[in-house]
């Protein structure tokens, strides 16, 4: 296995700063679930507060309504699709070719996917702040169109069962504290890499929630043959928050997703390269 000492450093270098822009993303969209979770709850009386899109893409239109938020979107857009091109470059290069590793490239190249799709969206919202995209719309739209066609059903309905596969598996990773597969944390102390991992824990667990959700509802769109039960996160955490339970669920994915934010900017001059091999 090929690690950070065997490749140029300024890739490493590249990984950790799209490692970083990650962090952010979450941590705002972490942010905005839990403001979710304070207005369903009446903790809140503020009637802005849980009005944004609690997801990555709700993270980005916030960033743009900062101060100086068109120069934060293209610093963001640009350490998003540093990351991404991490993950492909991670996926490509020669390696072992055996089920576990050929699932994990299928993992990266996934995720460098939609860490393109977020860096182009932040950059299309710097360049024309007014076409903002709605994630929870755009699921719901893409939805109905691959449900026009033949199988297109089956193909959503396996889809949500993949997601929630994925989600249960983050979820396991947390509980298991499996969370440093990345990181050299070999020069911390023990007990800051504990509180580290801990961390990491929370936020795996928290996406791995996040995550499943989206898939529970796409699967469920395909059972019911409604393409308008399919959402994004933010619209499965706004359905769950209108339950009583489910704002206790809502509350403990936005903690999830601010912990994993603060566990990647924490760890990001850690972040090491792998090469499957």
């Amino acid at each position: 296995m090929q690690t950070s000492a065997d490749v140029p450093p300024m890739v490493v270098k590249i990984g950790r700063v799209g490692w970083l822009a990650k962090g952010l993303v979450y941590l705002i969209a972490g942010i905005l679930a839990l403001s979710i979770a304070l207005s369903a709850s009446g903790w809140s009386n503020d009637q802005s507060v849980g009005g944004e899109e609690a997801s990555p893409t709700g993270a980005i239109k916030t960033v743009a309504d900062a101060a100086g938020g068109a120069l934060l979107l293209w610093l963001l857009a640009v350490g998003m699709f540093l990351y991404a091109a991490w993950r492909v470059v991670s996926a490509l290069l020669p390696g072992s070719t055996d089920a576990t590793a050929m699932a994990r490239r299928f993992g990266y190249v996934v995720s460098a996917i939609l860490y393109g799709v977020l860096a182009v969206s932040a950059v299309a919202i710097a360049r024309q702040p007014a076409d903002e995209p709605n994630g929870n719309q755009t699921v719901t739209d893409l939805s109905a169109d691959v449900m026009s066609h033949n199988a297109g059903r089956l193909l959503i309905g396996v889809v949500g069962v993949i997601v929630i596969i994925v989600g249960l598996y983050r979820m396991s990773k947390g509980f298991k504290l499996d969370v440093a597969d990345e990181l050299n944390l070999g020069s911390m102390s023990s007990t800051r890499r504990l509180w580290l991992q801990r961390l990491g824990a929370v936020g795996e667990i928290g996406r791995g929630i996040g995550i499943a959700l989206v898939g529970f509802f796409l699967a469920r769109s395909a059972l019911n043959y409604d393409a308008g039960e399919a959402t994004g996160l933010d619209g499965a955490l706004r359905r769950l928050a209108a339950e009583n339970v489910g704002v206790v669920i809502v509350a403990i994915v936005g903690i999830g997703f601010a912990a994993y934010g603060l566990f990647c900017i924490a760890t990001f001059t850690h972040r090491r390269f792998e090469r499957l091999g």
